[in-house]
């Protein structure tokens, strides 16, 4: 398997962009700087070319010119990945960013959705007619690194992950053949993409199956840090019986300036609990009342809102731009010495930017057979994203190294593994987003699928 592409010799550039209807960006170019940057401003990788395809045809187009040329590749949706997967110094870049279209058949409650679309456009879509499927807890979240990666979101514990409602892809594989993976056509191919993390191909279109989902009963209440103790033990016992229409996650964060907050509580850091009941609204008030009503809040803003709202809620949390490392550890109880971990590192952030994330499975996720997608830990009833994010670059290395200091902090507790979308490095992906039957299952799809490795994940740098 190569190592990477041989830029001593330059590519005839001009071949492809002649051959392309979407535009090639060199270095140089008025829009290059723009489409190498991806959304984590840590990640300053610099590709030879970027390839900004129209359609499929053009990726077809460009992944033949890598095969022929020697030349590696990466595929950039959304940008959306910490690890900054998208982009490599020395790989052409698959830049999908036009290709962003989303068909509704509210009939059929499927979405056709191109590989360049944002959670956000699919939400938009789908809303329209009442109709939505799990999307990620950021609406600026790219569909195919999301999806490819499992995909948990507001709905997964009533309508499963993403990839428990993908039914196909349309992709282009290494070597520049197109065809359509499913459950009856590749069936091996289409176990890898839902949640193999990508380097099986480049899914130019994603068929979603969609579900009634209008408005829901969602809202954040915010408590002091002090009263976290009691929430995390609330949280731990309330969750595993919850009712699957509801998914809670509870945020330590810096308390913004929100209107229905104490002016005394603002820059402080507190505890928000984060809910979404997605099944009847008028059953809503109460569905997370055993956790809501263990502490005294700070304040709080609930309420009726349309889906496609409520999964806007988080992007300002969550700039393009700004820097980000993250981890993810995944626990099978969440124990009185786990919580004495976590409490004092949470609430003692290396930058106020800096965020713990708190969440729990189970529900419809739990209820797929483990071997049934390349996601390997669906039996995981809680999982701890600890989010390190600055925007001063001079802060970076003391949130760096916070965020492993959780993690080592936490790991007595905590299994070995964890998800692919929130591994903050590739050695992370590697080595702990699949299980080792899963591992070796993939190693063999992408050994037949891609031999030369053109579009591994692992050859991200």
């Amino acid at each position: 398997m190569p190592a990477g592409s041989d830029l001593s010799r330059q590519p005839p550039w001009q071949v492809l962009a002649s051959r392309l209807r979407g535009r090639l960006l060199l270095p140089g170019d008025r829009e290059y700087e723009q489409r190498r940057r991806v959304w984590n401003g840590a990640i300053d990788r610099h590709p030879p070319a970027i390839a900004r395809c129209a359609d499929a045809e053009d990726v077809c187009y460009a992944v033949k010119f890598c095969a022929s040329e020697y030349l590696a590749m990466t595929v950039r949706g959304g940008g959306h990945n910490v690890a900054g997967l998208a982009v490599r110094d020395d790989a052409l870049m698959l830049d999908l960013g036009i290709m962003n279209r989303v068909d509704v058949d509210p009939t059929a409650r499927l979405a056709h959705v191109e590989g360049g679309a944002l959670w956000r456009d699919v939400d938009a879509a789908t809303q329209s007619f009442g109709l939505a499927t799990t999307g990620g807890f950021v609406s600026t979240t790219g569909v195919g690194g999301y999806t490819l990666g499992g995909g948990v979101g507001w709905l997964m514990r009533r309508c499963g992950l993403a990839i428990d409602n993908l039914l196909e892809a349309h992709m282009v594989l290494a070597d520049g053949r197109s065809l359509v993976a499913n459950e009856n056509q590749h069936a091996d191919l289409f176990w890898g993409l839902r949640g193999g993390a990508g380097g099986l191909g480049v899914v130019t279109r994603f068929t979603y199956r969609l579900h009634a989902v209008g408005d829901v009963y969602a809202g954040v209440v915010i408590y002091p840090v002090d009263a976290a103790h009691d929430l995390l033990r609330s949280f731990r016992t309330f969750t595993p019986e919850a009712p699957d229409a509801l998914t809670v996650m509870l945020v330590f964060t810096t308390a913004p300036p929100l209107p229905f907050l104490p002016e005394g509580a603002h820059g402080k850091r507190v505890v928000a609990l984060a809910y979404c009941w997605s099944g009847d609204p008028a059953l809503g008030a109460g569905a997370a009342a055993p956790i809501r009503e263990c502490a005294e809040p700070l304040g709080s803003h609930e309420g009726v809102a349309p889906y496609a709202a409520w999964q806007q809620g988080f992007d300002p949390s969550a700039p393009a731009g700004d820097l980000y490392y993250w981890t993810t550890s995944q626990f099978d109880a969440i124990d009185d010495a786990m919580i004495d971990a976590l409490v004092p590192r949470a609430a003692e952030p290396a930058d106020p930017f800096c965020e713990v994330h708190v969440h729990h499975l189970g529900g419809a996720v739990a209820r797929v057979t483990g071997d049934a997608t390349a996601f390997s830990h669906r039996d995981a009833p809680f999982f701890v994203n600890v989010i390190g994010h600055t925007n001063a670059a001079e802060r970076f290395d003391a949130v760096h190294g916070w965020v492993r200091g959780f993690r080592g902090a936490l790991a007595p507790f905590a299994r070995a593994d964890m998800q692919p979308n929130f591994a903050g490095e590739m050695n992370d992906l590697i080595a702990h987003a699949h299980g080792s039957t899963s591992r070796a299952k993939l190693a063999a799809l992408r050994a037949h699928y891609d031999p030369d490795g053109w579009l591994a994940p692992v050859r991200a740098g």
